[in-house]
């Protein structure tokens, strides 16, 4: 998907069906192209005549979006919820993976965790789960209640963390090395990172909406880090 160091988000609607986008981040650049996307979104007010034309050859969607009041991700959210290629039907339930979501500049890093949080309450922006992929961790959000979460040996290394970026609660895991019970989390408090996995099923109980990221395996990270 052309490296995870340039952001794409990927959907895949319940019949496995696939769409690829790309945000479109100002380098103007065609360099190096393995996976053409089926759009590039944003304002578009350095895009290149010569890249645009380049994708617009080949049947991307070129769509120029000047909203100076919503994000380049939100703007792909809203295009994937609205286009019936990407989904059965426009509005139906697609499942998004944001890849390059994390990593680079901090307050960048927090803009997509803050997307994230957005995308899982509005139904304006998604129906489905929305995951952040980067070069070594995945990432989602916890909903308050039980959480039962499958996590393949495969695919994830031990290294877990549940961030309470919603602000104070409790939480109760099961399946972790360091298990909690009735633990209170919070920032300037206590928080639980580098974490380890013990079993394949986790499950966390939690009483506010948290940040869950886990590692991904050791070959997978080499190999998308090499991609980049």
């Amino acid at each position: 998907m052309n490296g995870f160091s340039n952001p794409y988000v990927g959907i895949h609607e319940r019949h496995m069906r696939a769409c690829f986008i790309r945000r479109h981040d100002g380098s103007g650049k065609a360099d190096g192209v393995k996976q053409i996307p089926n759009a590039i979104i944003g304002d578009l007010d350095s895009l290149d005549e010569r890249v645009e034309a380049f994708y617009r050859d080949r049947g991307v969607a070129i769509v120029r979006d000047p909203d100076q009041y919503s994000t380049d991700f939100t703007k792909c959210l809203r295009w994937l919820r609205q286009n019936p290629s990407c989904s059965e039907r426009p509005g139906s339930r697609l499942d998004v993976v944001a890849l390059g979501g994390l990593g680079g500049r901090v307050d960048q890093g927090f803009s997509q965790i803050h997307h994230l949080y957005m995308a899982t309450k509005d139904k304006e922006l998604l129906v489905g789960e929305i995951y952040l992929l980067s070069e070594q961790s995945l990432s989602f959000v916890l909903e308050v209640g039980l959480n039962k979460i499958e996590l393949s040996r495969k695919v994830y290394a031990k290294n877990v963390g549940i961030i309470p970026i919603n602000g104070p609660g409790v939480i109760t895991t099961k399946g972790l090395e360091w298990d909690v019970r009735d633990w209170k989390t919070e920032f300037g408090g206590q928080i639980s990172t580098s974490n380890h996995l013990i079993s394949e099923t986790v499950e966390i109980e939690t009483t506010t909406r948290a940040l869950f990221t886990v590692e991904l395996a050791e070959d997978l990270t080499a190999k998308m880090t090499k991609r980049t």
